[in-house]
Protein backbone atom coordinates (compact mmCIF):
# COMPACT_ATOMS: atom_id res chain seq x y z
CA UNK A 1 0.00 0.00 0.00
CA UNK A 2 1.34 3.41 -0.97
CA UNK A 3 2.02 5.84 1.87
CA UNK A 4 2.01 9.53 1.20
CA UNK A 5 5.01 11.58 2.37
CA UNK A 6 2.46 14.15 3.48
CA UNK A 7 1.33 11.75 6.20
CA UNK A 8 4.81 11.65 7.70
CA UNK A 9 5.12 15.43 7.41
CA UNK A 10 1.85 15.79 9.30
CA UNK A 11 3.00 13.39 12.02
CA UNK A 12 6.27 15.27 12.42
CA UNK A 13 4.56 18.66 12.41
CA UNK A 14 1.96 17.58 14.95
CA UNK A 15 4.61 16.08 17.23
CA UNK A 16 6.75 19.22 16.94
CA UNK A 17 3.76 21.44 17.74
CA UNK A 18 2.91 19.43 20.86
CA UNK A 19 6.53 19.44 22.05
CA UNK A 20 6.76 23.22 21.62
CA UNK A 21 3.41 23.73 23.37
CA UNK A 22 4.64 21.66 26.31
CA UNK A 23 7.87 23.61 26.61
CA UNK A 24 6.12 26.98 26.32
CA UNK A 25 3.44 26.00 28.83
CA UNK A 26 5.97 24.71 31.35
CA UNK A 27 7.89 28.01 31.18
CA UNK A 28 4.70 30.10 31.39
CA UNK A 29 3.32 28.17 34.37
CA UNK A 30 6.68 28.46 36.10
CA UNK A 31 6.48 32.26 35.93
CA UNK A 32 2.79 32.20 36.88
CA UNK A 33 3.60 30.49 40.19
CA UNK A 34 6.00 32.85 42.00
CA UNK A 35 5.27 31.16 45.32
CA UNK A 36 7.68 28.41 44.29
CA UNK A 37 11.43 28.71 44.11
CA UNK A 38 12.05 27.29 40.65
CA UNK A 39 15.58 26.28 41.60
CA UNK A 40 14.24 23.80 44.15
CA UNK A 41 10.64 23.10 43.06
CA UNK A 42 10.28 20.18 40.61
CA UNK A 43 7.92 20.58 37.69
CA UNK A 44 5.45 18.19 39.33
CA UNK A 45 4.69 20.85 41.97
CA UNK A 46 3.02 22.91 39.25
CA UNK A 47 0.55 20.12 38.42
CA UNK A 48 -1.70 21.22 41.28
CA UNK A 49 -3.03 24.67 42.11
CA UNK A 50 -3.40 27.81 39.97
CA UNK A 51 -2.75 27.34 36.24
CA UNK A 52 -2.12 23.64 36.81
CA UNK A 53 -4.80 22.60 34.31
CA UNK A 54 -2.74 24.17 31.53
CA UNK A 55 0.31 22.16 32.51
CA UNK A 56 -1.66 18.92 32.87
CA UNK A 57 -3.06 19.51 29.39
CA UNK A 58 0.44 20.12 28.06
CA UNK A 59 1.61 16.86 29.67
CA UNK A 60 -1.19 15.00 27.89
CA UNK A 61 -0.33 16.78 24.64
CA UNK A 62 3.31 15.73 24.98
CA UNK A 63 2.12 12.19 25.67
CA UNK A 64 0.31 12.23 22.33
CA UNK A 65 3.29 13.88 20.66
CA UNK A 66 5.60 11.07 21.74
CA UNK A 67 3.24 8.48 20.25
CA UNK A 68 2.93 10.43 16.99
CA UNK A 69 6.70 10.74 16.82
CA UNK A 70 7.10 7.00 17.25
CA UNK A 71 4.60 6.35 14.47
CA UNK A 72 6.32 8.82 12.16
CA UNK A 73 9.73 7.32 12.78
CA UNK A 74 8.50 3.82 12.06
CA UNK A 75 6.92 4.93 8.80
CA UNK A 76 9.93 6.90 7.60
CA UNK A 77 12.96 4.91 8.70
CA UNK A 78 14.78 2.46 6.48
CA UNK A 79 14.11 -1.11 7.62
CA UNK A 80 17.71 -1.46 8.77
CA UNK A 81 17.20 1.42 11.24
CA UNK A 82 13.91 0.18 12.69
CA UNK A 83 13.81 -1.47 16.11
CA UNK A 84 10.48 -3.00 17.11
CA UNK A 85 11.06 -2.22 20.78
CA UNK A 86 11.36 1.53 20.18
CA UNK A 87 7.72 2.36 19.32
CA UNK A 88 6.57 0.11 22.18
CA UNK A 89 8.75 2.01 24.64
CA UNK A 90 7.65 5.38 23.27
CA UNK A 91 3.98 4.40 23.53
CA UNK A 92 4.44 3.09 27.08
CA UNK A 93 6.35 6.21 28.07
CA UNK A 94 3.70 8.45 26.56
CA UNK A 95 0.95 6.62 28.43
CA UNK A 96 2.90 6.86 31.69
CA UNK A 97 3.30 10.62 31.14
CA UNK A 98 -0.47 11.03 30.85
CA UNK A 99 -0.93 9.08 34.10
CA UNK A 100 1.64 11.36 35.74
CA UNK A 101 -0.48 14.37 34.82
CA UNK A 102 -3.72 12.74 35.94
CA UNK A 103 -2.32 11.93 39.40
CA UNK A 104 -0.21 14.91 40.54
CA UNK A 105 2.16 14.21 43.38
CA UNK A 106 2.21 16.02 46.69
CA UNK A 107 3.28 19.66 46.67
CA UNK A 108 3.24 22.44 49.29
CA UNK A 109 -0.39 23.14 50.15
CA UNK A 110 -1.66 20.30 47.97
CA UNK A 111 -1.27 16.98 49.78
CA UNK A 112 -2.25 13.66 48.20
CA UNK A 113 -2.96 10.26 49.71
CA UNK A 114 -0.43 7.45 49.68
CA UNK A 115 -1.96 5.75 46.65
CA UNK A 116 -1.92 8.97 44.63
CA UNK A 117 1.70 9.61 45.56
CA UNK A 118 2.63 6.04 44.58
CA UNK A 119 0.87 6.25 41.21
CA UNK A 120 2.47 9.60 40.43
CA UNK A 121 5.95 8.46 41.43
CA UNK A 122 5.83 5.20 39.50
CA UNK A 123 4.32 6.74 36.37
CA UNK A 124 6.84 9.59 36.35
CA UNK A 125 9.72 7.15 36.74
CA UNK A 126 8.34 4.91 33.98
CA UNK A 127 7.84 7.81 31.57
CA UNK A 128 11.44 8.96 32.02
CA UNK A 129 12.87 5.44 31.75
CA UNK A 130 10.77 4.21 28.83
CA UNK A 131 11.23 7.33 26.71
CA UNK A 132 14.90 7.63 27.65
CA UNK A 133 15.71 4.05 26.64
CA UNK A 134 13.74 4.50 23.40
CA UNK A 135 15.72 7.65 22.64
CA UNK A 136 19.02 5.83 23.19
CA UNK A 137 18.08 2.78 21.14
CA UNK A 138 16.69 4.79 18.25
CA UNK A 139 19.63 7.20 18.23
CA UNK A 140 22.07 4.29 18.11
CA UNK A 141 20.45 2.91 14.95
CA UNK A 142 19.79 6.13 13.03
CA UNK A 143 23.13 5.92 11.21
CA UNK A 144 21.65 3.03 9.20
CA UNK A 145 19.27 5.41 7.44
CA UNK A 146 20.78 7.84 4.90
CA UNK A 147 18.31 10.61 5.73
CA UNK A 148 19.04 10.45 9.47
CA UNK A 149 22.77 9.71 9.30
CA UNK A 150 23.88 13.38 9.40
CA UNK A 151 22.11 13.91 12.76
CA UNK A 152 22.61 10.42 14.22
CA UNK A 153 25.73 11.24 16.22
CA UNK A 154 24.42 14.52 17.76
CA UNK A 155 21.14 12.83 18.65
CA UNK A 156 22.98 9.93 20.29
CA UNK A 157 25.06 12.38 22.34
CA UNK A 158 21.91 14.28 23.34
CA UNK A 159 20.07 11.09 24.31
CA UNK A 160 23.08 9.92 26.33
CA UNK A 161 23.29 13.23 28.16
CA UNK A 162 19.56 13.12 28.91
CA UNK A 163 19.70 9.57 30.26
CA UNK A 164 22.87 10.17 32.25
CA UNK A 165 21.34 13.36 33.64
CA UNK A 166 18.26 11.42 34.72
CA UNK A 167 20.35 9.02 36.78
CA UNK A 168 22.46 11.83 38.20
CA UNK A 169 19.28 13.62 39.27
CA UNK A 170 17.91 10.41 40.80
CA UNK A 171 21.06 9.36 42.67
CA UNK A 172 22.64 12.64 43.78
CA UNK A 173 20.26 14.05 46.36
CA UNK A 174 22.52 17.05 46.94
CA UNK A 175 21.45 18.56 43.61
CA UNK A 176 18.74 21.25 43.64
CA UNK A 177 15.71 19.12 42.82
CA UNK A 178 13.98 21.69 40.65
CA UNK A 179 16.95 22.76 38.57
CA UNK A 180 18.30 19.25 37.99
CA UNK A 181 14.90 17.80 37.04
CA UNK A 182 14.09 20.68 34.69
CA UNK A 183 17.51 20.35 33.04
CA UNK A 184 16.82 16.68 32.36
CA UNK A 185 13.35 17.49 31.00
CA UNK A 186 14.88 20.15 28.75
CA UNK A 187 17.28 17.58 27.26
CA UNK A 188 14.42 15.16 26.62
CA UNK A 189 12.32 17.88 25.03
CA UNK A 190 15.26 19.03 22.88
CA UNK A 191 15.77 15.49 21.55
CA UNK A 192 12.05 15.04 20.84
CA UNK A 193 11.79 18.43 19.16
CA UNK A 194 14.88 17.86 17.00
CA UNK A 195 13.63 14.47 15.84
CA UNK A 196 10.16 15.87 15.12
CA UNK A 197 11.71 18.68 13.07
CA UNK A 198 13.83 16.24 11.07
CA UNK A 199 10.88 13.92 10.60
CA UNK A 200 9.05 16.65 8.67
CA UNK A 201 11.42 16.11 5.73
CA UNK A 202 11.91 12.35 6.04
CA UNK A 203 10.92 9.97 3.23
CA UNK A 204 8.33 7.23 3.69
CA UNK A 205 9.41 3.61 3.32
CA UNK A 206 7.10 0.66 3.06
CA UNK A 207 9.01 -1.94 5.05
CA UNK A 208 11.71 -4.09 3.55
CA UNK A 209 15.06 -2.50 2.92
CA UNK A 210 16.16 -2.13 -0.67
CA UNK A 211 19.57 -3.46 -1.72
CA UNK A 212 20.85 0.11 -1.92
CA UNK A 213 19.68 0.80 1.64
CA UNK A 214 21.32 -2.37 2.91
CA UNK A 215 24.63 -1.42 1.24
CA UNK A 216 24.34 2.13 2.59
CA UNK A 217 23.67 0.86 6.12
CA UNK A 218 26.77 -1.33 5.97
CA UNK A 219 29.09 1.49 4.86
Amino acid sequence: MHRSPDDTVRLGSAALFLVVVFAATAVAVHFARPEYDGWHAPLSYYLAGPASAWLRGAYCGLSLGVVLLAAGLWRSLAAAARLQLVPVLFAAGGAALAVTAAWPGASPGYPVDDLGALIHGLSAMCSFLFVGVAMLLQSASLHRDPHWRPVAAPLLVLASLAFAGLWWHALDRSLPRGASQKAVIALYVLWLGTVAWRLRSAPVRAGAASPAEIRSARD
